[in-house]
């Protein structure tokens, strides 16, 4: 089962989250199509808005995305929690599209402290998450994402459950962080399960991709090259044959990190994986800014093939 992207037409307007897939552009588009539909529930508008200003913070409309929550403000019922909830989350989410986490972490904790007051448990998932996101160390990092992990599993709410995959796999990567490369399997493998029953196939090829870096990590690369061959086979058959179940602009950076984990295996023999590797990954922006360690490692190996 692949994300399927429905026309507003065929979406009412208080399940206004299920438009949230796509392209950023798309999503804006959407969004805004349907928001006439809920002119007179002024929760479901205000949080209507809120997810138009995150789409238009992911193409960097930095200030047309605040300006739309100052809008969502000045419609806000100061009683109504949830979209309270959500416009903080957003206004954080903002800043941190900005490049300026430190900034956004007050917000996505506020948004965090009134979804806990008054139980919204998806909410204060959420926000949990996006802490553990801007955390400054590995262990504040699987501190929250621990945090959220319990939240969502004790939840009778069932879209808070809906976190767990994307919990336990930043859980993961912290663990990564951590050198606590068993961990990190645990987490990551869970992670899988859990993508494998929601079954959207974009999402389960990412989950076996992070299960693959954590096996290498353990020096289990026979386990690893069994995950990794067959998600670079299923990228290129789906770049051959135009069948994407992805948007072509987010395919690099997701097989990029498949070509880094086999140069990282193959060693010298695998330059030209990291030659791959660098010129997918040096077209994702956030990539660019958080791994510019690991683009440069990328960079020079690859150049050593001409050599």
């Amino acid at each position: 089962m692949n994300n399927i992207i429905l026309a507003p037409s065929m979406i009412k307007f208080e399940n206004f989250d299920d438009l949230f897939v796509g392209q950023p552009v798309e999503i804006e588009r959407n969004l805004t199509e349907l928001l006439p539909q809920a002119v007179e529930n002024k929760s479901i508008y205000v949080q209507i808005l809120s997810q138009i200003a995150l789409a238009q913070a992911m193409q960097k409309k930095f200030h047309v995305a605040n300006e739309t929550l100052n809008t969502a403000e000045n419609f806000l019922n100061p009683e109504d929690h949830v979209a309270k909830a959500r416009i903080l989350l957003e206004r954080g989410r903002v800043l941190m599209q900005q490049g300026d986490s430190p900034a956004a972490r007050p917000f996505f904790q506020k948004s965090y402290d009134l979804a806990a007051a008054h139980h919204l448990d998806y909410h204060r998932c959420n926000a949990a998450h996006m802490i553990a996101i801007v955390a400054n160390t590995p262990d504040e990092k699987i501190k929250w994402n621990a945090l959220a992990i319990t939240l969502a599993e004790r939840s009778t709410i069932s879209r808070a459950r809906m976190w767990l995959g994307s919990l336990y796999n930043n859980l993961g990567h912290a663990y990564i962080e951590k050198k606590q490369y068993a961990r990190a399997l645990d987490s990551l493998e869970k992670a899988k399960s859990i993508r494998k029953q929601e079954g959207h196939a974009c999402n389960i090829r990412v989950a076996e991709w992070a299960v693959a870096r954590a096996l290498r990590l353990l020096d289990r690369t026979d386990e690893a090259l069994s995950l990794l061959l067959p998600l670079l086979e299923t990228y290129d058959s789906m770049v051959k044959s135009q069948s994407l179940d992805i948007p072509i602009e987010i395919l690099p950076s997701i097989r990029g990190l498949v070509y880094e984990e086999l140069a990282l295996i193959y060693g010298a023999k695998g330059r030209e994986f990291a030659a791959l590797a660098y010129d997918d990954l040096s077209k994702d922006e956030w990539f660019k800014k958080l791994e510019p360690q690991r683009l440069m490692w990328l960079e020079a190996q690859g150049k050593k093939e001409s050599v």
